[in-house]
């Protein structure tokens, strides 16, 4: 198992790289919440920049963990996004299709495309009752990020 000191050392140099766009879906209580208020903190005022997508069902949670994330992270962005029911495939395309809609509107003015850093998914467990399919829309995002990491989208769940 790696160390904490090791693990908050990372985070640190991670949110002190460059600027952080995340989606957190079930980030209204919990696990989801407690690593967007980490996250907030870790960030501070030192980071790159720190954008964050709340995805959830609870306003009021998601009002809450704001004002705290944005007392300990006064130049972040904080950005709730309303999930009725992610079970649903229409769901499912709504939310995606609002967050890279805010992303474009963040990214257009400097020519830029829409790019997440970060999806973390941390939402209440429900059974997937459907095959993969095309048109998911928050992989292309994903793939443009700067960021190092490991994208490897299966081919069925790129968007034509």
């Amino acid at each position: 198992m790696v160390a904490l000191p090791v693990v908050r050392a990372s985070n640190t140099a991670l949110v002190q790289s460059h600027p952080l766009v995340v989606v957190f879906v079930g980030g209204t209580s919990g696990i989801g919440e407690y690593t967007i208020r980490a996250l907030a903190a870790t960030h501070g005022d030192q980071g790159k920049g720190l954008r964050i997508h709340i995805v959830g069902r609870n306003a009021a949670a998601a009002k809450q963990t704001i004002a705290y994330c944005r007392s300990v992270c006064s130049r972040g962005q904080f950005l709730f996004v309303k999930a009725n029911d992610l079970s649903l495939l229409k769901d499912v395309d709504r939310v995606c299709a609002e967050i890279v809609r805010l992303e474009e509107k963040e990214t257009a003015p400097n020519g830029g495309k829409p790019s997440l850093d970060l999806l973390v998914m941390s939402q209440a467990y429900f059974p997937l009752l459907f095959q993969p399919r095309k048109g998911t829309y928050i992989i292309p995002c994903l793939l443009t990020s700067q960021t190092p990491h490991h994208a490897h989208p299966h081919p069925d769940f790129v968007h034509d």
